[in-house]
């Protein structure tokens, strides 16, 4: 009787263990070779976005978010009221995938309405403290606001960006075409 409540004890203790390796398993290698990061709540008149990456050279972009109905922004040394008619805020992620340094002009990102294409507002880009250009470190990422005046009826459609792409040596080319990035 001993015999078999010990094996009855090895079993009960094994069950969590196979469990464990079972899931592990069935996670395949994705659990292994992807950062797990948490969910975070979006901001207030903010719409989540599907994750989309479009590229520019080696420079990838992904809008996380829209506010696209800001008539008013406040900062911590001004109000600014749009001259346009409303303010549209979008939540960027730009990771540089080029093995050197790599600048980006933020004041190229062109936001593409029903009205006519319109670089981000240098006056709410400073009242909201966002940069106007960023460096960003080989194989770095970052997330950021780009900050638009655009008119009240605008039908807000698609990002234009450019990240400047340059050959393997850190030559710029030439011409950049840019990437565009659809916001529905």
């Amino acid at each position: 009787m001993r015999h078999r409540d010990t094996r009855t004890r090895l079993a009960a203790a094994a069950l969590p263990l196979a469990t464990a390796l079972a899931l592990a398993a069935c996670s395949g290698e994705d659990g292994r070779h992807h950062y797990r990061l948490p969910e975070r709540a979006v901001r207030d008149g903010e719409t989540p976005l599907p994750y989309r990456e479009v590229r520019d050279g080696d420079v990838m972009f992904a809008a996380l978010g829209l506010s696209p109905a800001l008539t008013t922004i406040t900062g911590s040394h001004a109000d600014l009221p749009s001259r346009l008619g409303r303010f549209a805020r979008v939540r960027i992620l730009v990771e540089n995938r080029y093995a050197t340094f790599h600048k980006i002009d933020l004041d190229r990102q062109l936001l593409i309405t029903s009205r006519g294409a319109y670089p981000p507002d240098v006056n709410a880009m400073r009242v909201k403290r966002q940069p106007t250009d960023i460096e960003l470190g080989s194989r770095d990422r970052l997330e950021l606001d780009l900050w638009y005046d655009i008119p009240r009826d605008a039908r807000i459609s698609t990002l234009r960006l450019y990240s400047s792409p340059t050959d393997e040596l850190g030559v710029a080319r030439p011409d950049d075409p840019g990437a565009e990035l659809p916001l529905r």
